[in-house]
């Protein structure tokens, strides 16, 4: 019997505490069940910041997914923090962006959402708008609406391999974040924009798997054909 591909979603359940804050992080089922929904088996990958585990769960595992979350702490970038700045994870910050950096540099097929498509960016050199607020022409990207329903559309570059794996240049996504991604680095190119002209996808220049959107395509997988095809094309690539 043939072996399912093995996608590994990262994760950090850690919590600290001082004076006045404590933070967990967790990964919704969703994105599990859009994985299998694809074909393939998922496996949550817990922080570390060793390097031999680090290996070895790129060893382990076929494909990547980097999911959404909170902000990513500015310093990555050389910036100080926004007065909007949200809630910042350390721990998931240093795991994931060492996470995004191997597995490009190992052409592991990795895909980012939302908050997984700004580590992408980061994680090679990016840097993010720090509040879509400071863009007077932007539309509304943290929709009123449910997690399931379509906000505001995105058109798609032909050619590229998001088009591939959607099959379609143009469709309507949800949306839920404050940043995005404003300084592509070298080793990546901008696939998808809103209509406000906003990135709302990036992926690699050359022929790695290394995919990230800005939406929440495992929210409509059930209902939404190119999200659906975005989960199974990216499990046939692995």
């Amino acid at each position: 019997m043939k072996r399912k591909p093995l996608v590994g979603i990262t994760y950090a359940d850690t919590a600290f505490r001082d004076e006045e804050m404590r933070i967990r992080t967790y990964v919704t089922r969703k994105y599990s069940q859009a994985v299998q929904r694809g074909g393939a088996d998922a496996i949550l990958l817990p922080f570390t910041t060793e390097k031999e585990t680090l290996k070895r769960y790129l060893g382990l595992i076929d494909g990547l997914l980097l999911p959404g979350g909170e902000d990513i702490d500015p310093r990555y970038q050389g910036e100080e923090p926004s007065p909007r700045l949200g809630i910042v994870n350390p721990f998931r910050d240093e795991f994931e962006l060492q996470m995004a950096g191997l597995a490009f540099a190992a052409k592991k097929p990795t895909i980012g959402i939302c908050r997984g498509c700004q580590v992408m960016a980061i994680a090679l050199g990016g840097k993010l708008i720090a509040d879509l607020v400071s863009m007077p022409e932007a539309i509304q990207h943290i929709q009123q609406s449910p997690r399931w329903a379509t906000s505001h559309k995105v058109k798609i570059m032909p050619e590229s391999r998001l088009c591939s794996l959607l099959k379609t240049t143009e469709t309507f996504t949800n949306s839920f974040h404050h940043q995005a991604v404003r300084v592509l680095p070298k080793t990546l190119r901008a696939v998808a924009w809103s209509g406000d002209g906003l990135i709302e996808a990036i992926e690699s220049l050359d022929d790695r798997f290394f995919v990230g959107v800005q939406w929440h395509p495992e929210e409509l997988s059930l209902s939404d054909d190119p999200s659906r095809s975005f989960f199974e094309e990216f499990v046939a690539a692995v």
